[in-house]
């Protein structure tokens, strides 16, 4: 049993499948394409544009995984393509992360833009007025009368 997420993904590696030719289909076992369509979710609906590159679709995380796995194992034929292959994942990879760490770094990441939105806060924090009711008025009163 797969989880729903994995289906889901399954179900858009079947269609990502469709819309690419017959002879890179043809490269894949049948036995993993009988995995992939007997897991894969049948209530999830996918719908992407087959003449946008791979990079520009929506997919899940978990179909980029599958379709890179596939891309590793059937669809590059030599160990130098195998190889190119890996290099350009791992450059991806190194991106990614070089992006993250300028995004999150944690030398600038209590700088002023933490002195901004804390200013920003208190020009919108209001005072409240605390008002007592009339009942609680008077049952101070009675409890203030009845300790004495």
């Amino acid at each position: 049993m797969v989880s729903v997420r994995n289906a889901n993904a399954m179900a858009e590696v079947i269609y990502y499948l469709k819309g690419i030719k017959q002879e890179d289909i043809d490269k894949i076992p049948k036995k993993f394409i009988k995995y992939l369509n007997e897991n894969a979710s049948k209530e999830y609906k996918c719908d992407f544009d087959y003449n946008k590159p791979l990079k520009d679709l929506k997919l899940l995380d978990e179909t980029r995984g599958i379709i890179g796995m596939i891309c590793y194992n059937y669809w590059c034929v030599t160990e130098i393509e195998k190889k190119q292959y890996l290099k350009k994942l791992n450059e991806n990879e190194e991106k990614y992360q070089e992006a993250l760490k300028k995004k999150y770094n944690p030398n600038n990441l209590f700088s002023n833009q933490g002195k901004k939105t804390i200013e920003q806060e208190n020009a919108n924090i209001k005072i409240i007025e605390y008002k007592e009711t009339i009942l609680k008025k008077i049952i101070k009163i009675i409890k203030k009368f009845l300790k004495k």
